[in-house]
């Protein structure tokens, strides 16, 4: 509770100090438009901020409340961030202008000099409200239709004990639906089923995450991701949100949850992989196909951790190539690589953090990294390659702001 209020009163801090790059920008305005644009400000942040803080100490009353809920993550979320970039080039003009006022008692300057940095201190003002309008409209845009801007991102790998059967072999990975944050909203996962479909795979994976909480969530959908088209098959694994959500949920619940979305998954046209592996064959060739169940590094230890590979590959016959379904990615760092014969693991879990800026292959930054080493995209530890996939869904914050959703395609090549 006292880092809602520790929150709650930084926030009030930075709409103050936000307001005052308003009160430069806007001082050679007619008066009727300065007063205008000031008083707007002022209210809106003001609303925003008072409404958000109060549905935020008053959780557990409106947590039933989807449509509350949400604003209250969406209008926090994008208040805060928003002011704080503000604030922050604010600050850096404040500490020029400090530095230059220093300076000038020092050497005591001419007015002139002075009456010029004050006016590049409004030029930053300016630079701060034009990159804080930026910032609001990229939140804006991310919670209303950039969480349904389906991104396939295409990766080509080269094994060089790939079985010459699977040269070539196509692999869509799709990850963390989070089907109860959709508010049964068909028509826009229809387009991505429709999306990758056109794709042609050989093999359709999907790496957990079905639901948010209870596997009821994932009933009205089993119709639209049973349209789910691959060559040679479609095989699921659970994630963490796939067994409940929370620490108060019992482990009688927490195995109903569980089977339900096993279920599920098989009525949508999955196989299973709990624990459990399969042999793929083609033209004589094997690979090994392994899926665990979820095994995450938490201190909190809200969700089971029931993924053992050791149990997953009993009995599995000797193949050149292994494949790892495991949704979380620390499992890799703290199982796989070096300890086991995987060549190519898929993970999920992360969601790339929902925010942040992704341009695969070039540049990627989010606040993902501050909490998984491998957090989107791929990664590689000599001859083992991981890739964690950003994930097509979203929860807790109900949209996707420079981090949009993405299908992945896996093209497997011999070397």
């Amino acid at each position: 509770m006292i880092a809602y209020y520790l929150i709650l009163f930084a926030t009030g801090f930075l709409i103050l100090y936000a307001y005052r790059a308003v009160h430069l920008v806007t001082k050679k305005l007619p008066k009727f438009s300065r007063r205008v644009i000031r008083i707007v400000f002022l209210l809106l942040a003001v609303l925003v901020y008072a409404s958000t803080s109060y549905i935020a100490v008053n959780f557990e009353t409106y947590q039933d409340n989807k449509s509350l809920t949400n604003y209250a993550v969406v209008g926090a979320i994008t208040l805060s961030v928003t002011l704080l970039v503000i604030c922050v080039i604010q600050m850096i003009s404040d500490l020029v202008l400090l530095a230059r006022y220093l300076r000038f008692q020092i050497r005591t300057k001419a007015k002139s000099d002075n009456r010029t940095s004050i006016s590049r201190g409004t030029f930053i003002s300016q630079a701060a409200l034009a990159l804080g309008s930026v910032v609001l409209g990229s939140f804006l845009w991310g919670t209303t239709k950039g969480k349904y801007g389906w991104r396939i991102i295409k990766n080509k790998m080269s094994f060089p004990n790939l079985p010459k059967a699977f040269d070539g072999l196509k692999i869509v990975q799709i990850s963390d639906l989070h089907l109860g944050s959709f508010n049964e909203n068909f028509k826009p996962l229809e387009e991505a089923v429709q999306m990758i479909n056109e794709l042609e795979p050989d093999y359709i994976f999907f790496t957990g995450d079905l639901v948010n909480e209870k596997y009821t969530e994932a009933e009205p959908w089993i119709d639209i991701f049973s349209k789910l088209e691959s060559k040679r098959g479609k095989y699921a694994i659970l994630g963490n949100h796939d067994y409940g959500w929370g620490d108060k949920i019992s482990d009688e619940e927490k195995a109903t949850n569980s089977k339900g979305v096993a279920d599920i998954n098989e009525k949508m046209g999955f196989k299973m992989l709990l624990n459990q592996h399969e042999i793929l064959e083609k033209d004589g060739d094997k690979i090994g196909l392994v899926g665990v169940e979820n095994w995450g590094y938490s201190k909190e230890n809200w969700f089971p951790t029931e993924g053992d590979y050791g149990k997953s590959v009993e009995g599995m016959e000797e193949v050149p190539f292994t494949i790892l379904l495991s949704h979380d990615p620390t499992h890799w760092d703290h199982h796989i690589v070096g300890k086991e014969k995987v060549d190519f693991t898929l993970s999920g879990h992360t969601h790339g953090g929902q925010m942040g800026i992704s341009i695969p292959g070039l540049f990627e930054l989010s606040a993902a990294k501050l909490f998984y080493k491998r957090y989107a995209g791929l990664y590689s530890e000599g001859l083992q390659h991981l890739y964690v996939n950003r994930g097509l869904g979203f929860l807790i914050f109900p949209g996707r702001v420079g981090m949009p959703p993405e299908i992945s395609f896996h093209e497997l090549r011999r070397s």
